[in-house]
């Protein structure tokens, strides 16, 4: 790393389908931190593995050809301003160069110099086992906050269900819905183990919290329903400075959401049920709901 000040960072881990997106909108418009335009820099999870480095490439080179399209067909070029550039800078590092040879410090310029706060949200980070972890604190620094989102696993699960439809066009009505998910469930398939690691925030607890001292575990419910003292909390464990009416106010902003409703029939959540009967107690005991 060649970075010649010391910045913190502050980065949101979890978990999807738990209100990363509005995390990331509202630590961006609520304190000092420079939240990284690219939400989701998916750094650490392809650098050891958890995602495909073809994923990371491809999706970055289609970024930088629409930001192409976008300035070739600008009349006006008000919107080149940094955070344009960095965007544009970090899809291009992600496109052009294998993610070990990458540094990560090297994704923020220009905000190194300007900004002390610098922050991401990739859900993602949460699967990470400890060996990954450690190597994680090596590059952030001891320092580093962390934010672990959490959602009841039965909501998280079927939204997960509606991103899967709407992401990929699948057109699932929910009769085939429900019919989809009991088959990965008794089939045992990746999806549906991946759902597991997004589900056991047990784990992900025991693992971060050990490691950094500067870590809060969140609920989506907290972030929707209790806002204010919410952020209070992100400002205390984290020992950042939120403005909290601007943190109140923008929390109840949609962001990310998805209109259709895929309701469980009996049959589909008594198998939910049973695979997640410990993972839904330990949500309700750690978070005191009712």
């Amino acid at each position: 790393m060649d970075n010649m000040i010391k910045n913190r960072f502050i980065l949101g881990i979890g978990s999807q389908r738990a209100g990363s997106t509005l995390l990331h909108h509202l630590l961006s418009k609520s304190s000092d931190i420079f939240m990284h335009p690219v939400k989701e820099l998916h750094f650490f999870d392809t650098l050891y593995g958890y995602r495909e480095k073809s994923a990371l490439k491809d999706f970055s080179t289609r970024q930088v050809f629409n930001d192409v399209d976008r300035i070739l067909s600008a009349n006006n070029f008000d919107f080149i301003g940094l955070k344009f550039k960095n965007r544009l800078r970090t899809n291009k590092i992600f496109s052009s160069y294998d993610i070990e040879k990458i540094d990560y410090y090297d994704l923020f310029r220009p905000y190194l110099s300007k900004k002390y706060l610098l922050g991401e949200v990739t859900p993602e980070y949460m699967l990470l086992n400890e060996e990954h972890i450690i190597r994680m604190k090596a590059v952030i620094g001891e320092d580093a906050g962390i934010i672990l989102l959490c959602r009841n696993p039965f909501d998280r699960l079927r939204s997960a269900l509606k991103l899967m439809n709407v992401y990929n066009n699948l057109n699932m009505d929910a009769t085939v819905a429900n019919d989809w998910l009991r088959y990965q469930i008794l089939n045992e398939t990746q999806w549906i183990k991946c759902q597991d690691l997004y589900n056991d925030y047990e784990r992900a607890i025991r693992l971060y919290s050990k490691h950094f001292r500067f870590f809060i575990a969140l609920s989506y419910e907290q972030l929707i329903n209790s806002p204010l003292v919410t952020a209070n909390l992100i400002s205390e464990k984290l020992n950042i400075k939120i403005e909290n009416e601007i943190f109140a106010r923008l929390s109840t902003k949609k962001i990310n959401s998805l209109s259709d409703e895929f309701f469980l029939n009996p049959e589909t959540m008594a198998i939910v049920e049973a695979r997640y009967s410990q993972y839904n107690l330990f949500f309700r005991e750690f978070f005191k709901v009712e």
